[in-house]
């Protein structure tokens, strides 16, 4: 039982704001219900259209709510302004909010989508009930202009037709927003959330044709006594009653979000064209990365470790901006700065090709930021643990040319940085700044500063244009007793290709079997693997391991170097990854006195 309660609390605690945020909306949904359900002057609507009013009106109130706040982590901008005002405060509430402003709108955009879909199935039930209910006594208050009129021409009206192209927009962005759709198809993800701009203008203009509306009451009859309700039941009409389209409040709900993100996006329309760079060098990394040389579009653009730009190929695309993370900082004398793209994917395909094709120097580009990341806590730690995987490592790449240039400076304290990729040539695009680092740090007496580990996951060549000719490699091992019956080991290599004869075998009698089989086996690899970092870095290559992390070790040796210490665990990398480090962070601060927050950075 005691167990029980325990887990319940732990969930409770890991989804706090997933629950108020539900609590939230449903008291929100519960007071509209509530207050069409009640009131006084939508009797008679109520008495037409019956539940399907307090719904629509229910849904209606958290549809505002949720646009309102979607636009928030959209506003970049307004982000850099809440920086300069929390980063001397309070920093750590500014990067709790910026790790946490991807998950929060999903979570609202998952909500208007759920209560957008809800909302339009009530308002067809209330064109039916337009239809199938006319009231002949009280003409104002009808939609239908007769008796068992089509719904579907009801839903010709203004109201109809702008509350089915905002339903289509939610359902297009919620679909392309599927990790599935939006991996395989970044562009139609793209294209659509740039519907967001009609979404709004037909939001605004969806409650203006007033189709619902309210009775006029006077002063003495503001309240509805049962024996009116009888009265009124029954047929009878004490008084002649008139309506009023029910006045939209969506503008109120909309007036300050919109009105931050307009002001946001002219904000960054404008100097976004005034920012036009020039790609001063490009190469390639191993694993189809390019590495470019951006300078810098005016003398006071500035940059902090963590942060990412957004960049703009004109020869590419006129609307796609995409982010990347910056790994060398302008400075004082060196007015440029660097950034590694993944080549995976239309833009950036055509991105390589257009370089190759016209040379970095004739490619035009527009550059939009500096812009805040969770990554920046990483600098301001005394102990930050980092862990990357692939082209994860770009965030974390800016810290080891601060320590290169700063060797004693104190923060970061102390770094322990584990990378995870897959082919050891890799390893390349860090292992001259890595073997500088480590060289630079026992110099000024500070090699603790840096602990760093390398894990490459494939046991393949570290090629992957060439292909592994199994044919080649067949070792047949075979085991022979003499006449003197003694154990005899045969290998055989290359078995299809050698004659039977007894010279064509090797024999080893006095050679242990498993000595030969490692060293055969070293061999092998050495002759396939084609590059060997150990050789050109050997400060690197003594850093390197072979397959994936063990976390249960690796979370160990933390909790043995820092006990009962909270520690600040940064995660760049595939979903599968993040998941994992996630779960081990809940677990073992579970388990021990460590307290481990996981901070999370990913674009896509």
């Amino acid at each position: 039982m005691t167990r029980l309660i325990s887990d319940c609390c732990e969930f409770i605690k890991r989804r706090v704001f997933l629950i108020l945020w539900i609590s939230l909306v449903m008291y929100i949904f519960y007071d509209s219900f509530i207050f069409y359900k009640r009131e006084r002057r939508f009797y008679y609507l109520r008495q037409m259209l019956g539940l399907g009013l307090c719904i629509s009106r229910g849904t209606a109130t958290v549809l505002n709510l949720c646009c309102a706040l979607v636009l928030l982590p959209l506003c970049k901008k307004l982000n850099q302004l809440l920086y300069r005002l929390l980063s001397k405060l309070w920093p750590g509430l500014f990067f709790f909010w910026l790790e946490r402003a991807k998950s929060f709108h999903m979570t609202v955009a998952i909500t208007l989508l759920l209560f957008a879909v809800i909302h339009s199935m009530s308002h067809f039930v209330n064109l039916w009930n337009f239809s199938r209910n006319y009231d002949e006594q009280r003409a104002d208050i009808n939609l239908a202009r007769y008796k068992n009129e089509s719904p579907f021409l009801l839903l010709m009206s203004m109201a109809g037709l702008t509350g089915v192209m905002l339903l289509t927009i939610a359902i297009c962005m919620g679909l392309t927003s599927l990790r599935v759709v939006r991996r395989r198809v970044y562009n139609a993800f793209w294209y659509t959330h740039q519907l967001y701009m009609p979404f709004m203008v037909f939001l605004m203009i969806h409650p203006l044709s007033g189709v619902l509306k309210e009775e006029v009451l006077s002063e003495h009859r503001t309240s509805l006594f049962s024996s009116q309700v009888t009265s009124w039941s029954n047929g009878s009409v004490p008084h002649t009653t008139k309506f009023v389209p029910i006045k939209s409040k969506t503008w109120i709900w909309m007036a300050v979000p919109l009105s931050c993100f307009l002001a946001d996006l002219l904000w960054r329309i404008f100097t976004r064209n005034l920012a036009r760079v020039q790609l001063l060098n490009a190469s390639q990394l191993p694993g189809r990365t390019l590495s470019i040389n951006v300078s810098c579009p005016h003398d006071t653009f500035s940059c902090r470790k963590g942060q990412y730009v957004l960049l703009q190929c004109l020869d590419v695309s006129l609307l796609e901006w995409h982010p990347f993370t910056v790994v060398k900082l302008p400075t004082v004398n060196q007015r440029d700065f660097e950034v590694w793209i993944r080549v995976k994917g239309d833009w950036t395909e055509a991105l390589e090709k257009l370089i190759l094709e016209k040379g970095a120097n004739n490619v035009r580009m527009l550059i939009d930021g500096p812009f805040s990341s969770p990554m920046e806590g990483v600098s301001r730690s005394d102990v930050a643990l980092c862990v990357a995987a692939g082209v994860g490592i770009t965030p974390f790449v800016a810290i080891l040319h601060d320590m290169l240039i700063n060797p004693r400076s104190t923060l970061p304290g102390r770094v322990h940085l584990l990378w995870i990729v897959r082919q050891e040539q890799e390893l390349k695009w860090l292992a001259d700044l890595t073997h500088k680092v480590i060289s630079q740090l026992r110099h000024a007496n500070r090699p603790d500063r840096l602990h760093i580990e390398f894990y490459v996951t494939s046991t393949n060549n570290n090629d992957p244009n060439t292909t592994y000719d199994k044919d080649k490699n067949n070792i047949a091992h075979v085991v022979m007793i003499n006449e003197k019956g003694v154990l005899t080991h045969i290998l055989n290599k290359n078995d299809k290709n050698m004659a039977d004869d007894e010279k064509a075998t090797l024999l080893t009698p006095n050679r242990k079997r498993i000595d030969y089989v490692a060293k055969d086996k070293k061999d092998d690899y050495t002759n396939k693997k084609g590059y060997d970092i150990a050789k050109e870095y050997p400060l690197v290559g003594c850093r390197v391991r072979r397959g994936r992390p063990h976390w249960d070790r690796v979370f160990g040796y933390w909790v043995h170097l820092y006990p009962e210490k909270n520690l600040n665990l940064y995660c760049c990398g595939p979903k599968k990854l993040v998941k994992i480090l996630r779960n081990k962070c809940k677990i073992v601060s579970n388990e021990t006195k460590n307290k481990f927050t996981f901070i999370h950075e990913a674009f896509s």
